[in-house]
C-alpha cells in the first residue's frame, strides 16, 4: 500500500509494559502522531481548521495486532485517507518494524468533522478533500 505519510519512532522504555513489549494503547498514540504529520503534509495545521470554524473528533478506532514491538526497535507508521463520508474521514494506518519490515499493527480511525461553534457534525470541507487528493494523487470516493 502507498503511504503518503510515515511517522518514525524508536520504542522507548516508557512505551513498553511488564511483558517488555509496546503497550497496546500506545499504538493509538503513534496513530495520532502520524495523523498529525498527515495534516502537516496537507499544509493544514490544526490552526487552519480552527480559523475556518472546524473541529474534528475521533469516532472509531480499530487495531489488528500482527507482532509485538520491543524496546529499541524503530517503528514506522503509515497513514492515508481511505474513504470520505458525508461528515467523516476514514484513515488507514499500519505500523511496521523499520529494519525488517515486519508488520506490527494495522488499523483504521474514523474522524468526524464538527462545526467549532456548535460542536455538531458538519460536512467534510472541500478544502480538506482537495488537499487530500493533491497529497495522495487520487480522487477520493465519497460514500
Amino acid at each position: 500500500m502507498d503511504w503518503p505519510v510515515t511517522y518514525r519512532r524508536r520504542v522507548r522504555f516508557s512505551d513498553t509494559d511488564a511483558q517488555g513489549i509496546v503497550f497496546n494503547a500506545n499504538y493509538l498514540v503513534y496513530f495520532d502522531d502520524t495523523i498529525t504529520d498527515y495534516f502537516d503534509a496537507l499544509g493544514l495545521g490544526w490552526e487552519e481548521f480552527e480559523r475556518r470554524g472546524y473541529d474534528m473528533v475521533l469516532a472509531h478506532a480499530e487495531l489488528d495486532f500482527k507482532s509485538p514491538a520491543r524496546l529499541g526497535e524503530t517503528l514506522l507508521t503509515g497513514a492515508r485517507v481511505g474513504r470520505v463520508g458525508k461528515t467523516s474521514v476514514r484513515f488507514q494506518l499500519a505500523t511496521w518494524e523499520e529494519e525488517s519490515g515486519r508488520p506490527v499493527v494495522e488499523g483504521e480511525e474514523v474522524h468526524v468533522f464538527l462545526d467549532r461553534s456548535s460542536f455538531t457534525k458538519t460536512p467534510v470541507p472541500e478544502f480538506f478533500l482537495e488537499a487530500v487528493e493533491s497529497l495522495q494523487g487520487e480522487e477520493m470516493t465519497r460514500s
